[in-house]
């Protein structure tokens, strides 16, 4: 069952993924609409909005290359530097949780 989704900003209904553009605010995972996003860059919240978005191409891009990193340092790496892995791992976690909370509801 789909839930609707709505943009952080003017609160309006997203209806399909092209649209969605998901960004970290703080330690959250918020959904804008497209241009909504573009604006708040420009606005006062972009001190705490993420300029990389965590969807599209380079956010995909980005978390395999993360994801990579990650496993690649928790597989090889040893002693405190195996910990390390983690913080690479969390952008694989932020674009499962944004699927999950917000894309897979949303037609293509």
């Amino acid at each position: 069952m789909a839930k609707p989704v709505y943009c952080d900003k003017c609160h309006g209904e997203i209806n399909n993924r092209e649209d969605l553009v998901t960004a970290t605010m703080f330690v959250s995972v918020v959904p804008y609409h497209e241009s909504c996003y573009s604006k708040d860059l420009k606005g006062a919240k972009t001190f705490f909005l993420a300029n990389q978005p965590i969807n599209g191409f380079s956010g995909n891009f980005g978390v395999v290359v993360a994801a990579l990193f990650g496993f690649g340092l928790l597989v090889f790496a040893e002693g405190g530097t195996r910990f390390t892995s983690v913080i690479f791992l969390l952008a694989v976690f932020y674009r499962l949780y944004s699927y999950i909370a917000y894309e897979r509801h949303l037609e293509k």
